[in-house]
């Protein structure tokens, strides 16, 4: 039988609450085994990953908050990384180990599917592995940081849907000059409803993993998202 991968759109959450949502998924993960995907959007935010630099940051604190535009320091991989509406984020919480995946092959698993999702929508996007992320030439649809610990994946990748890409402009994504971003709109495409199209990615990511999708809400064991 083949194992599950349980996931959920959740729609808008706020930043501080997606890191609760991944702990808790963690901790979920160590009494069940069953591997999550968290989808999801955010309001206005910028991460600096553990490695990132305060010079990726183009504005100060206060003019950020000035911009609604949160601020968190995260433990993850990568520099600074902008998060927003329009924007697909995903958190896989799985075991690597249960997987039977290295750490690169977990990150280009992702990046494979994501590009063929992008593919059906008729975007055809390279993975670069000298610039962790999918691009379309010099310009980033979609970027990934992950947080291995102790076998366990949390944190994850970002797709540009039919976001505002003049948020970019704040910061320098993933510390590289000289390089864009842009969306699927961007590129000329009319996206899907956000919820369809996090469908589309879920399971084509547990396609890549061998895993069977299955929405939270059909498992009485799956993982409950309260707003209390």
């Amino acid at each position: 039988m083949m194992a599950s991968l349980e996931w959920i759109f959740l729609g808008p959450v706020s930043y501080s609450e997606a890191l609760e949502l991944q702990a808790r998924a963690a901790r979920q993960l160590a009494e069940r085994g069953v591997p999550q995907l968290l989808l999801m959007e955010h309001p206005p935010v910028v991460t600096l990953g553990r490695h990132g630099r305060e010079e990726s940051l183009r504005l100060t604190p206060q003019e950020y908050d000035q911009r609604g535009i949160e601020l968190h320091r995260v433990e993850r991989g990568g520099d600074a990384t902008f998060h927003g509406p329009g924007q697909l984020v995903g958190y896989p919480i799985a075991s690597l180990r249960a997987l039977g995946r290295s750490v690169p092959a977990w990150v280009e698993g992702h990046a494979d599917a994501l590009r063929r999702v992008l593919s059906r929508h008729g975007i055809q996007a390279q993975w670069s592995a000298a610039y962790p992320g999918l691009w379309i030439g010099q310009e980033k649809i979609a970027a990934f940081g992950f947080r291995i610990s102790r076998g366990v994946s949390t944190h994850g990748f970002a797709l540009n849907v039919d976001c505002d890409l003049t948020f970019f402009d704040t910061i320098t994504p993933c510390g590289l000059d000289g390089r864009g971003t842009t969306s699927m709109a961007g590129q000329g495409i009319q996206p899907p409803p956000m919820g369809i199209l996090a469908a589309e990615v879920a399971r084509e990511l547990a396609s890549e993993f061998d895993l069977e999708p299955v929405t939270a809400g059909e498992s009485l064991g799956a993982v409950r998202f309260s707003k209390a």
